[in-house]
């Protein structure tokens, strides 16, 4: 089950946004339903839990979990306002962000909260600027900010986990970058990313596959893998010692609980495809129509294993008949520019694509077809690959109009 249909099968439990966070305080250090003696402060939300802890942690517990942590906007909002509080808060030298439930960690923002953003006058400016600029301030946090991952963890997700200075995937994780397939394009700054892992990083923003944690560990977007029954007692450890000034105790704790993986055919899609990627999503290819041909080519290449043609054809159909022909060849030019960028001039880079694809009817096409009836065939425009020039693509990464609408790193919203 994928990501779409996974939260299609949680949109019914979504609630008014007017009642998003009615957050109270629930716990101090001097309540007496307090078990921990090391909780200052916690708060609590049907969709976020925040607990502070004495020896300065800061910890944000996604909690929607009957949705898969997908993110409206006022959790959104909400992130950034804390992520601020501490960030300038002298008293917190550190801040874990982790699930309630090992089921997914985020599954993205909402779709239907982002659909119907993409249909409205504002379009989707505004949802995804206050994202950014929240994935912008995780990057560029001024102390240790953890990250502890598994099930799944999608787009928002991604962008929420992967910004982070310490990464933690435990056993069951599910990552991709899947929104070629609704009309958008994989944003929140992961081009950054993955335009430093050459085909690799290609491949997984283009086709949106699902990696798992030794994909992860493999090509360095998790920094460590911690197995699952060791996870709550390094959470703990890490929310307790009165040790903890910074990222050297820090590193010391999560060292003593990780553990090694090794890659290998059997267990990772990224090393048992590896060579034959690396041939179709070759770096060197200048145009999204080169890698359509050489997946060709390799479908009927003789020397081939079975299994390498398999994925040739499989990944030629998720090309052509399975994603947004916009979104496919946005995202190539996305990864390819964010390679002579740094993280301020690909937030930049991404508000304006983003802002411009995400009012597109392209978007409602591929929700429709994803979130109503998955029979249903979109009608894209322009409908194929083919037909898409490289000035229209272009035309995606100008200033926007209204300069309001332009990433700013001072957001107030």
């Amino acid at each position: 089950m994928n990501r779409i249909e996974i939260i299609k099968n949680h949109l019914i439990f979504s609630t008014p946004l007017e009642n998003y966070f009615n957050i109270i305080e629930i716990n101090n250090c001097n309540s007496n339903n307090n078990n921990n003696k090391n909780i200052l402060k916690e708060m609590e939300n049907s969709k976020i839990k925040i607990i502070e802890y004495k020896n300065g942690c800061r910890r944000i517990i996604l909690n929607r979990s009957e949705a898969l942590n997908s993110l409206t906007i006022e959790m959104l909002r909400f992130l950034l306002e804390k992520l601020r509080e501490f960030n300038d808060d002298y008293r917190c030298k550190f801040v874990i962000i982790n699930s309630s439930t090992e089921k997914s960690f985020c599954s993205g923002g909402d779709i239907k909260e982002f659909a119907q953003f993409s249909q409205s006058p504002t379009g989707v400016n505004p949802f995804i600027k206050i994202e950014y600029t929240m994935d912008h301030l995780i990057h560029t946090f001024n102390k240790p900010i953890l990250s502890f991952v598994n099930g799944i963890v999608m787009g928002g997700g991604v962008g929420l986990s992967i910004h982070c200075s310490h990464r933690i995937v435990g056993d069951n994780v599910q990552w991709a970058m899947p929104e070629n397939k609704i009309g958008y394009f994989p944003d929140v700054g992961t081009s950054y990313f993955l335009s430093k892992l050459g085909s690799i990083g290609l491949y997984l923003g283009m086709v949106g596959v699902k990696i798992n944690s030794k994909d992860l560990i493999n090509i360095k977007l998790a920094t460590h893998y911690i197995p699952n029954d060791l996870l709550e007692r390094t959470l703990e450890e890490l929310c307790n010692d009165e040790d903890i000034e910074g990222f050297r105790q820090i590193d010391f704790i999560l060292n003593k609980y990780r553990k090694t993986l090794y890659a290998d055919k059997e267990s990772s899609h990224l090393v048992k495809y590896q060579t034959i990627i690396n041939k179709c999503f070759n770096k060197k290819f200048k145009s999204v129509i080169e890698i359509l041909n050489q997946l060709k080519d390799e479908i009927t290449n003789e020397r081939n294993h079975s299994d390498e043609r398999e994925w040739a054809s499989k990944t030629l159909s998720i090309l052509l008949d399975n994603s947004c022909p916009t979104s496919v060849c946005i995202s190539f030019e996305t990864i390819h520019r964010a390679l002579q960028m740094n993280i301020d001039q690909i937030f930049e880079m991404e508000i304006r694509v983003g802002t411009r694809i995400g009012n597109r009817e392209d978007i409602s096409q591929g929700v429709r077809k994803t979130l109503i009836d998955k029979n249903y065939k979109p009608i894209y425009s322009p409908s194929s690959i083919y037909d898409i020039s490289q000035s229209f693509i272009d035309s995606f990464f100008l200033p926007l109009n209204d300069e309001k609408k332009e990433f700013s790193f001072s957001i107030d919203e």
